[in-house]
């Protein structure tokens, strides 16, 4: 990463770039065997014997204990066999490892390698990211949240738990930490939890509603404690959409000061969007309002029906909505350096219908970025569609970890508890991540699809609408049987209601 903001670069597109340029490294027994050594903790060094080794390679130290240094001449040779075979070069890998995040997702790639071998989708050693419900308090009523979030909640870890949380979430390896909630900006820790993010050398980010966000005051707060990220709501071109979205008046004019006010200090600044039928008509023009505003991405995110989402079912898009609202995005990533990015992940399929034949463009997963090597066009199927339970996890306020943030807090998809549990042995061992990793063993049309492993389906919308993590996404148009069933079961539910508030009216029919 050239800029400690830019999380283009540890988000997928370029981590992706290391997945596949280390692919030939799995297939040689004794260089998989060599990094499995590597993975045991140096006491002198006080770190994995792979990252000592690794940083004493690319110049990041030259105080690494003997045992270390001697492995750092191994991992050298396994790096440069690998560079090799995709054009890249020793000069050029070490240019690009010149930021510790690079160096945290290098050493994820690597270990994931030793632990998993090169799958498509690819497992790293650790999460890229966790998105972390730091709190369940909440200064606005939104009808769409997923974490049902509003009062604080009195199982919710301490201050000092999480601190811990984090020391342990560095020593695993994970690159990154998104804090959410909840509104995390109105947690009396927020600005320690940045700090300490960034002392265990990983990227600091926030999912925010912006609403005290817009003092320019406070947010330079944030700036100064390291925030190297941040992702604003913003619902709607219209305040009365985004504010009757929100249940809190003025919300609308409170969310765009935030983001002005990061995009001025300097910050990387994504605007996150849920996507339904009550704005699907405004993106349009909320694509050219935000791109004036000089934000770096655009998330248009998949709605799923789980938290108080699950009320409000009748506004999820239809397949052919959301596969015409992704090819706009698609088309518009053409007029700007903004990113119109997209957490379904029909999104690589849309894409990759949508690209000439002559064509750079590799279709990922919420990201398309274009290469010159034709090598790196395996990357699609790396990377891979949902990330669940594969390139991040979230952790609840009580610290119970599931594969994603949009899956009910039910026992049967919940992993364990951070402060209960194993992590490591929970990421490399646990029989529903084994599950949700695996995508030969989908059923219906996501399992037989031709980009299974591209797209693959969402496995949280999935699991909400049939209470299964491996049935057919509804949310694709090759799922339109699926998408009726749910539509029949959603208009059912809906006329039950009624009859329930209205039995005078009802009883007439």
């Amino acid at each position: 990463m050239t800029n400690r903001g830019n999380s283009e670069e540890l988000g997928g597109s370029d981590i992706g770039k290391m997945i596949v340029t280390f692919k030939r490294i799995a297939d040689n027994p004794l260089a998989r065997s060599i990094l499995h050594r590597t993975l045991h903790y140096c006491e002198k060094d006080e770190s994995t014997q792979l990252e000592s080794a690794l940083k004493f390679y690319l110049g990041k130290t030259d105080d690494a204990c003997y045992s270390c240094r001697r492995m750092s001449k191994l991992i050298g040779f396994i790096i440069r066999k690998g560079a090799t075979s995709f054009g890249t070069s020793e000069k050029e890998l070490k240019e690009a490892m010149d930021d510790d995040y690079w160096i945290r997702g290098l050493v994820s790639v690597l270990k994931g390698i030793a632990l998993f071998g090169v799958k498509e989708p690819f497992i790293p050693g650790a999460p890229f990211q966790i998105v972390w419900n730091i709190t369940q308090k909440c200064n606005m009523q939104c009808i769409h949240c997923y974490e049902n979030a509003g009062k604080a909640t009195g199982k919710e870890l301490s201050s000092k738990e999480i601190i811990n949380g984090l020391n342990r979430m560095g020593n695993v390896g994970v690159a990154s930490i998104a804090f959410s909630g909840g509104e995390p900006s109105i947690h009396p820790q927020i600005l320690d939890f940045i700090q300490c993010t960034n002392d265990h050398g990983m990227f600091p980010a926030m999912a925010t509603n912006g609403y005290t966000l817009a003092d320019k005051k406070r947010a330079q707060k944030f700036n100064n404690a390291g925030l190297g990220f941040v992702q604003i709501s913003l619902d709607g071109l219209d305040p009365v959409t985004h504010d009757s979205f929100r249940g809190i008046n003025g919300a609308w004019e409170k969310a765009v000061q935030a983001i002005k006010n990061f995009v001025d200090a300097g910050i990387f600044v994504e605007v996150a969007t849920t996507v339904t039928e009550h704005n699907l008509d405004e993106i349009p023009e909320m694509i050219d309002f935000i791109r004036d505003l000089g934000v770096n991405w655009f998330m248009l995110y998949n709605f799923i029906p789980t938290g108080k989402g699950s009320g409000i079912k009748n506004m999820d898009l239809s397949p052919h909505e959301r596969s015409e609202l992704l090819k706009t995005a698609y088309l518009e990533n053409n007029n700007s350096d903004m990113q119109i990015l997209s957490t379904a992940p029909q999104y690589a399929t849309v894409a990759k219908s949508m690209v000439s034949p002559d064509s750079t463009m590799i279709p990922t997963h919420f990201y398309n970025p274009e290469y010159s090597n034709p090598a790196l066009l395996q990357l699609a199927d790396f990377i891979g569609g949902c990330g669940a339970g594969r390139f991040y996890m979230s952790i609840e306020p009580n610290g119970d970890l599931y594969p994603c943030v949009f899956f009910p807090h039910k026992d049967d998809v919940k992993l364990g508890n951070l402060i209960e549990d194993d992590f490591e042995d929970i990421w490399t061992h646990n029989s529903l991540l084994k599950s949700i990793r695996n995508k030969e063993i989908l059923k219906g049309h996501c399992g037989r699809c031709e980009s299974h492993n591209i797209c693959g389906g969402c496995r949280a919308r999935a699991y909400n609408y049939f209470g299964d993590i491996l049935a057919p996404d509804p949310g694709c148009v090759k799922n339109q049987e699926e998408w009726e069933k749910v539509k029949n079961k959603i208009l059912m539910e809906g006329y039950q209601e009624f009859r329930m508030k209205n039995p005078i009216l009802s009883s007439h029919n």
